[in-house]
């Protein structure tokens, strides 16, 4: 596909999802049946997954991440549409969009058992990461649809790459096959700071849950951002497909040969999710350092 025509058709899938975005927005807004259509059909679909493992976590913290991820293709489609230019244009039109999406959701869900300040706080968060994830896709694309989408990680680069890899697969062992949980010990600390934090009004969805999966993400961003400093930008999802292959690994030998661990398709997902991002990471990384390599 040329560029022009690769412009052209991010400009009318972004119009597209903007005009979406504005009638679903608008119709939960106006009309209360609609959002608690939504509402149930997100919770029939837990209710499918969660006898499976899957998507324990609190509504709350699931409709958080789906906001995020409707959200997120906004800023990609912008600047691929744009030609990588005008970026604090993009920038100021994303803050734009974020404050009127919170405001419309808010709105939209006015009315409810959850407190203002919870429910502006969790729709803020669910708006702020999926313009977090839009401006790393939209920093990967760059370096994938430019001048070196074969680029290859230089000699140190890869030396740091093997390093990391041992010194972080080490720790990731000595984690995963513990007999007991590693934050066994800090885990009665961490509720009593998430009481204290809904005390003052923070969601209910920030759960020991919430912020178990989330931790389980992070801990894996630096295995796809490894992968990917290792085999190079044409390779770059092998990032994620390592992360999915260590993770169930550890899910199965937890299952089979550790009985007071607990091996779940939640953990697999986050795993994955965080190998993803962390092989979206290494793109930008290593995108700009094979620029900068063979810049004249």
């Amino acid at each position: 596909m040329t560029t022009r025509r690769l412009r052209t058709t991010a400009a009318r899938l972004l119009a597209a999802w903007l005009v979406v975005l504005a009638l679903v927005g608008s119709s939960v807004a106006l009309f209360p049946a609609v959002a608690e259509v939504a509402r149930s059909t997100w919770a029939d679909v837990l209710a499918l997954t969660r006898p499976i493992g899957l998507l324990t976590m609190s509504d709350g913290y699931t409709q958080v991440a789906a906001i995020a991820l409707v959200l997120a293709p906004l800023l990609p489609l912008a600047a691929v549409a744009t030609g990588f230019r005008r970026r604090r244009a993009l920038l100021r039109v994303a803050a734009v969009l974020g404050v009127v999406a919170v405001v419309v959701l808010t709105a939209a869900t006015a009315g409810g058992a959850v407190p203002v300040r919870a429910r502006l706080t969790s729709l803020t968060v669910a708006v702020a990461v999926g313009l977090a994830l839009g401006a790393l896709v939209s920093a990967t694309l760059r370096p994938l649809l430019g001048a070196h989408p074969a680029g290859t990680p230089g000699p140190a680069t890869r030396r740091l790459a093997v390093r990391s890899a041992l010194g972080y697969g080490a720790f990731v062992a000595l984690v995963a096959f513990t007999s007991r949980p590693v934050d066994s010990e800090v885990t009665p600390l961490l509720i009593r700071v998430l009481d204290r934090l809904h005390a003052i009004g923070f969601p209910a969805w920030m759960s020991y849950s919430a912020v178990e999966f989330t931790a389980n993400i992070v801990f894996f961003v630096p295995v796809g951002l490894i992968v990917v400093l290792l085999v190079g930008l044409r390779r770059w999802w092998w990032g994620a497909v390592a992360g999915f292959v260590i993770s169930g690994s550890v899910e199965l030998g937890q299952l089979l040969f550790l009985p007071d661990r607990f091996a779940s398709l939640d953990d697999l997902l986050a795993n994955t999710t965080g190998a993803l991002l962390g092989a979206l990471v290494g793109v930008v990384m290593l995108g700009r350092l094979t620029a900068r390599r063979d810049r004249p």
